[in-house]
């Protein structure tokens, strides 16, 4: 019924036309945006490379590969997580896992995951791969102090209609406040606010021995995937 109206009005015809067209460019845009990024990341790193070739002293050659290291890893971070946006499901259990390994690369950290047989989008499982990441680099700056091998631990589980996902390290905690994790006004911190609003959840923070960050939020049972391409409108 809906398809015979749109055919026999060309106004609607043509809106959802001018639709399609921009939702392509979009995307194409999204696509040409995350290439950029992984082209820059790349050409940082050949950059480093060649001045580590320069480098006639071996501590300043050493911390040039170590940042060569590190920024490939983030670069790896990136396409993990663009490439599971936009399914329509994933399973966490395997996706937190490779998760922690890109993590521990990027930011030395010993990063390790647990999770319940829990499925989540694949939008929500990249938003909550960036907080994680958020929550990584925190602990990895104030927690040790940009020390390697600080353990990170993150764990997801279902209650109910929720999805409880913890991160936990075993750092210095927050005795002197939570300013001084760079809880509040921090950009790392106003990243993961803006994603717990998106995702409609909540946010705790507990200090004991190390900082446990716990969000909480909705997960749909049976969420329909939503046909971006609007065929699915068009042929009701």
């Amino acid at each position: 019924m809906f398809s015979a109206a749109t055919s026999s009005d060309p106004g609607v015809a043509r809106e959802l036309s001018n639709a399609r067209t921009r939702l392509a460019v979009q995307e194409r845009e999204i696509q040409e945006l995350n290439h950029r990024v992984a082209n820059s990341l790349q050409l940082a790193a050949d950059m480093l490379v060649f001045e580590q070739l320069r480098s006639r002293d071996p501590q300043a050659t050493a911390a040039l590969e170590a940042s060569r290291a590190r920024l490939v890893a983030v670069g790896e971070l990136h396409r993990y997580l663009h490439e599971h946006a936009g399914k329509a499901s994933v399973e966490l259990a395997p996706f937190l896992t490779g998760l922690c390994q890109a993590i521990a690369a990027s930011t030395g950290l010993a990063c390790s995951a647990q999770a319940d047989l829990t499925a989540v989008s694949g939008d929500m499982a990249q938003q909550l791969g960036i907080a994680i990441n958020e929550f990584a680099i925190n602990a990895a700056k104030h927690a040790y102090d940009g020390k390697p091998g600080g353990q990170l631990t993150v764990t997801a589980r279902r209650e109910g209609y929720d999805l409880v996902l913890s991160v936990a390290d075993a750092g210095k905690g927050l005795a002197n406040g939570l300013q001084r994790a760079g809880v509040g006004g921090g950009l790392g911190m106003s990243i993961v606010a803006a994603i717990v609003r998106d995702l409609k959840g909540a946010l705790t923070v507990q200090s004991d021995a190390g900082v446990c960050f716990t969000i909480r939020a909705p997960v749909a049972t049976a969420a329909p995937r939503v046909d971006r391409s609007f065929q699915a409108w068009a042929g009701d």
